[in-house]
């Protein structure tokens, strides 16, 4: 359904933890009429947008949530991808990172701090991410 005004309406929230502790929400929108999914992150400790985000991805990428770990604190972000797309994220720290996502649409990235790890959104709507370093790191 190219070029019709979208009715969208609010679908459900994936709420970020770090370790029990509530770190962002990502609000998850859906248009009723072509079923196209939006994303609105909040984050603590950062300022609200003064508008709802409503950022649009290519039809052929899939909504993830992004999260960045280190034993005080999870930084999280959601953005499209699909398999092979190249990532480039700054952690807090302002170490620089370039992923490319892998065909079962996760990132090589290493268990020591900071640990980065992507979640569908779709698998998680209503639902907790737990991305904790005690979590990631239990065996």
């Amino acid at each position: 359904m190219v070029g019709h005004e979208h009715e969208i309406v609010f679908m459900g929230m994936v709420n970020v933890n770090r370790d029990n502790y509530l770190q962002g929400v990502v609000d998850v929108w859906r248009c009723r009429s072509c079923k196209r999914t939006f994303c609105d992150d909040k984050r603590y400790g950062e300022p609200l947008k003064a508008s709802v985000g409503f950022d649009s991805i290519p039809d052929d990428e899939q909504w993830a949530i992004l999260t960045c770990t280190t034993a005080k604190e999870v930084f999280m972000r959601s953005l499209g991808v699909k398999p092979g797309k190249q990532i480039e994220h700054t952690c807090k720290s302002g170490e620089q990172h370039q992923f490319v996502v892998r065909n079962d649409l996760s990132l090589d990235s290493s268990a020591a701090p900071p640990i980065h790890r992507l979640y569908l959104v779709k698998d998680y709507v209503n639902k907790v991410i737990e991305a904790g370093i005690y979590r990631l790191t239990m065996k």
